[in-house]
């Protein structure tokens, strides 16, 4: 993975920020200093708590674009009804902030330490839902650990407010703190939890940390002094200039807005850090770590920058930073695209992705500023502006990546966005008429450079997507033949009919042996140790190639074809080589996340199932690859049934495969597995070779002296079995194990390779 240098820095910035938060004279009681050192300690689990239970539930339901958005929804709608529920005990019990929060976190850690084991045991029962019961099942599954996390904000925020006797500042400072919490909680996943503890012993050290917490804010509840509680100071005491300028319900509107465009910037920079890292697991992380710590920075620092200032230039101050962030946001990728082209990591962008987020976080803390009395209800003020947060948040998982991902590009979805922020800004601008008549001239111009700004940027849009793909390699290749982008990911095509799949190599349109740029000899070669492959099912389509090499074997009766992006239909259909698949009587093809399908069809058997898999490396490549997913494919096998995957030259998928499955060959990088003896049949191979034919071009001609020849070598290849270890032939399940010392037998929990460092 590249260094992470960069978000190292970044995270070193906030926490010197946070330390110069501490040493402000306004906080140097512990009753001031406890509240955002317990707000820091409780965001790093609830981040560890998203990423796994996010891992286990796509495990479950798949991880198909659907599935996603709804995990990730759900997670969101519980955070909003804790912030309900805790807005309203902070008023209800306004002395009892503390005890509250420990409760809630003493309720997290005890859903924590179950949480894996529910998950399981509820997809023993459900998976393979559709989808109406997904979204069901997750909210269910979800809501009562992170409706407690949502409660956290109000509770401390309303205890904080009656100390410090500040809304911009106290809510600033919290929201700091625990965002910033969340974001070391990410490096840490990157970086070394889900490497060293996977994802039990990751659900565990957070459990221990929300233990801990709860504890501490017990005994900070305790030392308390109901004398000195703020709860008593009557409400006129503790208001500030800059209270309820602005309508509850605009700040609302205000909070939803910049949530959706936050989420929405967010979606297209994974996307963005997905192509320049080829799709590994920690980008989302360190995505997210920066994502987070930006905002944390932003919401602290503008609230302490701006608590003197009126609230009419408070407004101003909003929009003219939600103008600045829809102007930078349109640099981001084409930045990412030309560190590639250069060879310096992309991370080393991390620091202008901080800033934009930085920017869209101050919006919260000015937001609740100037529309907040800090008064009694300034905790249910804050819940209902960070609700109305959330809620824009989930509607930009929905429509951004549900929807505008799925019919515009990712640039063009990453302008409208900018668009959208601009928008935001001139309706804060109109709602300060006052400001804005007594200045129009100086506040025009920050808008029409804006405009400017994101107009300049769709000069830079020409070659991101191959210099994001091939790095500096872009710079000698044409432009990509195609491109396809949908809410599943990138396809690209090159010149050469080189497939790309979110900027991962994933094969060529070829089906001719004679011309094997894909080494398509591994589908070929399959009746050779596959008596009667009547009934295949095949998960992944891709180019398709493979596809119609098995569908065209003249002993295959049907193909079933799983494909999670229906993206790759679209190219087939274009390319004569492999267009005719998709009218083949033979295929019946689905359009589904290939786990989540076998899930839902248990009774489905084939005498082979193929796979074609990625890299052993890539984001969520272990569910297709783990000893679990296996044991699931064997209950799918016929009797003699034969799984055959690729292992991308990785042992340890070898070793995977041969410890359950007891008989296993080894097929260039491909490997067969079975629980019945596997044994090579080069007649068998031979009469099936010369019976072959894809739409009506026979492959291997006895009359075509070159055909022929090539006939000869498929029959030698066979033969490799008998001579261990030739990396181009055949190795036998036993020679498998002897040379293969100390492998890593990849598990759901362990993830494989995804967060390791690759050799």
């Amino acid at each position: 993975m590249t260094s992470t240098l960069p978000v190292v820095l970044l995270l070193c910035f906030n926490a010197y920020v946070l330390l110069g938060a501490f040493l402000d004279k306004r906080y140097s009681h512990q009753r001031f200093l406890a509240p955002a050192l317990l707000f820091f300690c409780s965001g790093m689990p609830a981040l560890i708590y998203q990423i796994v239970w996010q891992r286990a539930l796509f495990a479950i339901y798949g991880v198909n674009s659907e599935s996603v958005t709804v995990v990730v929804t759900a997670f969101m709608i519980g955070l909003g009804l804790g912030s309900l529920i805790g807005g309203w005990l902070s008023t209800k019990f306004p002395d009892r902030g503390l005890w509250i929060f420990a409760a809630a976190e003493f309720g997290v850690a005890l859903f924590g330490l179950a949480s894996l084991r529910l998950f399981h045991w509820v997809a023993a029962h459900t998976a393979g839902a559709p989808l109406p019961a997904v979204v069901i099942l997750s909210l269910a599954l979800l809501i009562f650990p992170t409706v407690c996390m949502g409660a956290t904000l109000p509770l401390l925020a309303d205890h904080l407010v009656r100390k410090s006797r500040t809304v911009g500042f106290a809510v600033g400072v919290l929201y700091f703190a625990n965002t910033f919490g969340s974001a070391f909680a990410c490096f840490l996943c990157a970086r070394f939890l889900l490497r060293d503890f996977g994802q039990s012993g990751s659900v565990r050290i957070a459990a221990g940390m929300n233990l801990l917490v709860a504890v501490a804010a017990l005994l900070t509840g305790r030392q308390a002094s109901p004398s000195t509680s703020a709860g008593s100071v009557p409400d006129t005491s503790l208001k500030t200039k800059s209270a309820h300028f602005l309508p509850l319900g605009w700040a609302m509107l205000v909070a939803a807005s910049v949530g959706f465009i936050s989420l929405g910037f967010e979606i297209t920079w994974f996307r963005v850090f997905v192509l320049a890292s080829s799709d590994r697991a920690p980008a989302f992380a360190l995505l997210l770590a920066t994502f987070l710590a930006g905002i944390a920075a932003g919401a602290f620092i503008s609230g302490k920058l701006t608590e003197n200032i009126a609230p009419a230039k408070m407004l101003q101050i909003i929009a003219n930073l939600i103008f600045l962030a829809a102007a930078m946001s349109c640099y981001l990728t084409p930045l990412v695209a030309w560190l590639s082209l250069k060879s310096i990591p992309f991370l080393s962008a991390a620091p202008a992705f901080f800033l934009v987020a930085a920017l869209l976080g101050a919006v919260f803390t000015l937001v609740c500023a100037v529309a907040i009395p800090a008064g009694s209800a300034a905790g249910r003020g804050v819940s209902l502006i960070y609700i109305a947060n959330i809620a824009g948040c989930a509607s930009g998982s929905l429509l951004v990546g549900f929807i505008l991902m799925n019919h515009f590009g990712l640039l063009q979805v990453t302008t409208q966005l900018a668009l959208c922020a601009f928008i935001v800004g001139i309706a804060i601008l109109f709602f300060n008429r006052s400001s804005f008549a007594s200045s129009r001239l100086a506040l025009l111009f920050v808008p029409l450079a804006t405009v400017f700004a994101i107009a300049l940027a769709s000069t830079l849009h020409p070659a991101v997507m191959e210099r994001l793909v091939f790095g500096p390699g872009s710079a000698d290749l044409p432009a990509f033949r195609r491109v396809v982008e949908n809410r599943n990911g990138v396809i690209t095509v090159t010149e050469t009919d080189e497939v790309f799949g979110s900027g991962v190599y994933d094969g060529y349109f070829n089906v001719d042996p004679l011309t094997d740029k894909n080494l398509i000899v591994r589908a070929y070669a399959l009746t050779a140790f596959h008596p009667a492959p009547k009934r295949i099912l095949m998960i992944g389509l891709s180019s398709g190639s493979w596809g119609q090499v098995l569908a065209n074997n003249p002993v295959v009766d049907s193909l079933e074809v799983v494909e999670i992006n229906p993206g790759y239909l679209q190219l087939i259909s274009e390319y004569p080589i492999v267009h005719s698949l998709l009218t083949n009587p033979k295929v019946l093809i689905h359009v589904d996340d290939g786990r989540r399908w076998l899930l839902s069809h248990p009774d489905n058997r084939y005498d082979v199932i193929v796979q074609n898999t990625t890299f052993y490396w890539r984001d969520h490549t272990s569910e297709l690859l783990s000893a679990d997913y296996l044991r699931l494919i064997g209950r799918h096998l016929s009797s003699g049934g034969l799984y055959y995957y690729n292992s991308t030259g990785s042992d340890d998928v070898l070793a995977t495969g041969l410890s359950v499955f007891p008989y296993g060959l080894r097929v260039v990088n491909f490997l067969a597995v079975s629980n019945s003896p596997l044994s090579i049949d080069k007649d068998r191979l031979r009469e099936v070779l010369l019976n072959y034919s894809i739409d009506g071009h026979r492959l291997f001609d006895p009359g075509n002296s070159e055909r022929s020849a090539l006939l000869e070598k498929y029959l030698q290849f066979a033969d490799t079995v008998h001579q261990p270890q030739v990396p181009f032939g055949i190795e036998s399940g036993d020679s498998m194990r002897a040379r293969i010392k100390n492998p890593l037998i990849i598990s759901d929990d362990n993830m494989g390779w995804e967060w390791r460092e690759l050799p």
